[in-house]
């Protein structure tokens, strides 16, 4: 959030510099690594449809300056890989696929029942479940990674500062004015800087940076510790699988089980032999956190490994593809933090004063609730046209900002 924030004020033409906690090479982040699901099927007038296809709009910007200004070249392919994005859905939730599919400008196809399952899909389905395949261009998964660099690159050529392994440790509001305590990770010294505007993109650790100038959002704001399991076909067993069903493989990732654990899943990455890395995990299945510094590298537990290895069973027998749970290696595990609002929708707002009246010279984007990736550049767009006093007419731009508007605690 704060790197396409960065980035979209950078390129209207504001000095922006960015402090990254992290180096330049990203080690944890709720959009650590090289794959989260972008989607953009949703009823008519869907927020986070809007954020998905607006932001590849504004990628589309960013990638078309990077390649007149850069000496490399560049390419949505590089950030977006292009695979149909599967949603299983119970029975009951008939009338929200209904809503889903009313008008919807994305090709996609339905099945209701386990013999239109077959006949449009060959999988297997119990009588209770709908499945749907969403294709569209840039849809499938994003890499955060690739996004993130181009992002900084496009920063510095825009005559912006990018300083990695920079804390910022403390915010104080001065008249006109914010102060801002870095610490330097690399020598331990610190910088005290001065700015007329500031944006704040610390994810879970925002409630703690903004405690003396908006204390509120320690309570709109909750970190929360989701576990994601990357496991692996062994290699003997994927070799035996023929053309077909290896492409049915790819043709299957992303998914997206809206059942009771609202798993998600996709392909990280492949190996020399195209054999899957896959990653799981449960977006409803959050754990308290003691130490938002240490839970980055906590170790999975064994019912959590266990859950990964019997979703991606699941799956893979609902594919009609031979798999045995000592056919699946587990390769690692990462803790994800989600930054939770009540509501679920995130929060892209001006800060508050001391009066309550909202800062035009101060925005916050936070409580992304694992739906940010897909929509960051959107996101960063509303932050900074709320940062320059922009605005847009178009309808679906008025809804979103309002959504994202602050939120009542």
């Amino acid at each position: 959030m704060g790197s396409a924030t960065a980035w979209q004020l950078a390129n209207a033409g504001e000095k922006v510099l960015l402090l990254e906690q992290q180096s330049s090479e990203y080690t944890f982040g709720s959009s650590f690594g090289e794959a989260r699901i972008c989607r953009s099927l949703g009823p008519k007038n869907d927020i986070w449809s809007y954020l998905h296809r607006r932001a590849l709009t504004e990628t589309e910007t960013l990638i078309a300056f990077l390649n007149t200004n850069d000496q490399e070249p560049h390419a949505m392919e590089d950030i977006y890989s292009d695979s149909p994005v599967t949603y299983i859905l119970h029975t009951d939730k008939r009338e929200v696929v209904s809503r889903m599919l009313r008008q919807q400008p994305d090709t996609y196809e339905c099945s209701y029942t386990p013999e239109e399952a077959i006949e449009k899909f060959d999988v297997l389905v119990p009588p209770n479940q709908i499945v749907i395949q969403e294709y569209r261009k840039y849809t499938g998964t994003i890499n955060p990674k690739a996004l993130i660099k181009k992002l900084h690159t496009g920063i510095l050529l825009k005559g912006g500062e990018v300083r990695y392994r920079h804390e910022v440790r403390n915010v104080k509001r001065k008249t006109n004015s914010y102060v801002v305590e870095v610490l330097n990770l690399e020598n331990e010294t610190i910088e005290v800087l001065e700015s007329k505007k500031i944006v704040s993109a610390a994810g879970p650790y925002t409630g703690d940076l903004l405690k003396k100038v908006a204390p509120e959002f320690s309570r709109l704001i909750t970190p929360k510790r989701v576990f994601l399991a990357f496991l692996k076909i062994n290699k003997e067993k994927f070799l035996s699988y023929s053309a077909d069903q290896k492409q049915k493989i790819f043709n299957f990732y992303p998914l997206i089980d809206l059942g009771p654990d609202h798993i998600f899943s996709m392909i990280e990455e492949k190996d020399e032999d195209q054999n899957p890395l896959i990653k799981i995990g449960g977006h409803f299945r959050r754990d308290d956190i003691e130490s938002l510094d240490k839970v980055w590298t906590m170790d999975l537990s064994k019912e959590e490994i266990d859950f990964g290895k019997k979703g991606v069973l699941e799956y893979f027998k609902f594919l009609n593809i031979p798999l045995h749970a000592e056919e699946l290696t587990f390769k690692k595990g990462y803790s994800c933090v989600y930054s939770l609002t009540k509501s679920e929708v995130p929060i892209v707002s001006n800060l508050p004063q001391e009066d309550g009246v909202l800062d035009p010279n101060a925005v916050l984007l936070g409580g992304m609730s694992g739906v940010g990736a897909k929509g960051s550049l959107t996101y960063g767009l509303i932050a900074t046209d709320l940062l320059l006093g922009r605005d847009e007419d178009d309808f679906m731009y008025q809804k979103v900002r309002e959504a994202l508007r602050q939120q009542p605690s």
